[in-house]
């Protein structure tokens, strides 16, 4: 019996023949398509271990005078390499057919399905499908079928959590099957798939991990501290006009228009509900707010400049600028939110320092802004 053949006597050999022949069929046909004369297995063999097809040999046109690593592998007949593969659980197979077009026509589709028969399906919904990692189908997010190349035709599969944020197939506020064919909400907060490696749901609200809630409580509860501080200091500004400047046009009517539309921000702020988006609006109002503070601020700057630089033109000043920071903020937080910032961005993994600071920065001011995003509802309303 010549060295490289089997002799099918079992399963093992039928479907290492199998793939052999499938193997060469696939190079035969890629040759009748170059208009050459096809080659025989053993030069095909030498050309993938020597050209396109090593894994190892970065660039098979460079010629150095020490010796370039090798894979001991690819010297084996193909027909030892099957019956080395037959010896690998799914992941490791899939990760070898990744490492060079070698083991991805060597290793196909039909000889994967024929290989793992009826566990193939089983296989597939407990790997994730980017990563080939195995974290247990309590933290797999199941996938719809698809096309591909590596005999998972028309076969569901699924994929880690963290390979799912990474490639945004979650949206919060909706939930996503499991691989154990459990539902789950998307976290409003990080983003991430509620239970497995990423922690049981919160008492208090499904939607949310356990720290997750208790993140936004006291993120709530500094939102209503700082808005009390806000309004305090629109509050003051406005009764330092008032007493002040009552004789002055330029600060006294800006003043009282400010502390008009203050109220009508309050009003947005507490009846827009989690479905209503009025962004735009306040979003309107804070920049009026800010436009309408600068002509005091110049009238008391001038007045300061002209000698006037008693204690009440100083208060007046502070919390002018202090009221104008604030409706700045404000204003830039709105036009966050009236374009759907993802605010769950910065807990995407493997993140590069900058965008984890700019979205951090992002987030900031959606908090500062209306923290209780967070629980709007989808499709938003605009109306």
């Amino acid at each position: 019996m010549a060295m490289n053949t089997i002799t099918p006597t079992s399963g093992i050999d039928l479907l290492v023949r199998q793939g052999i022949e499938h193997f060469r069929e696939k190079t035969d046909h890629e040759k009748d398509g170059d208009g050459s004369t096809p080659a025989s297995p053993r030069s095909r063999r030498s050309r993938a271990r020597n050209t396109d097809y090593s894994c190892f040999q970065r660039n098979s046109g460079e010629h150095s005078s020490t010796a370039e690593p090798r894979s001991w592998l690819l010297e084996l007949p193909n027909e030892l390499q099957y019956m080395i593969a037959i010896y690998l659980n799914f992941g490791d197979m899939q990760r070898l057919r990744r490492t060079c077009h070698h083991f991805h026509y060597l290793l196909n589709p039909e000889f994967i399905r024929a290989h793992f028969g009826g566990v193939l399906a089983r296989q597939l919904v407990s790997h994730c499908r980017s990563c080939l990692e195995r974290p247990g189908r309590h933290s797999l997010v199941l996938l719809a079928p698809r096309t591909s190349t590596s005999g998972t035709d028309g076969q569901p599969s699924s994929k880690c959590f963290q390979c799912a944020i990474q490639s945004h197939d979650l949206r919060v506020g909706t939930t996503v099957t499991l691989a154990n064919m459990r539902s789950t909400w998307v976290c409003r907060w990080c983003g991430w798939p509620i239970g497995g490696i990423a922690g049981p749901p919160s008492w208090a609200n499904e939607q949310f991990h356990v720290a997750c809630y208790d993140r936004y409580y006291r993120v709530l509860w500094m939102f209503l501290c700082l808005g009390f501080v806000q309004f305090s200091v629109g509050v003051a500004a406005a009764a330092l006009s008032l007493i002040y400047y009552r004789r002055e046009l330029l600060v006294f009517a800006p003043a009282i228009a400010s502390f008009a539309l203050l109220w009508m921000c309050m009003a947005f702020l507490a009846f827009r509900g989690n479905r209503v988006r009025t962004y735009h609006w306040v979003g309107i109002l804070e920049l009026v707010i800010v436009g309408l503070w600068v002509p005091p601020i110049y009238a008391v700057v001038k007045g300061i400049e002209a000698g006037n630089a008693e204690r009440s033109a100083m208060a007046a000043l502070g919390f002018y600028g202090i009221n104008v920071l604030f409706r700045l903020l404000n204003f830039i937080g709105n036009i966050a939110l009236m374009y759907e910032y993802d605010m769950t961005k910065h807990y995407v993994p493997q993140l590069p320092l900058k965008r984890r600071l700019l979205n951090m920065l992002m987030a900031g001011l959606i908090y500062w802004t209306y923290p209780q995003c967070v629980e709007q509802r989808y499709p938003p309303d605009y109306n």
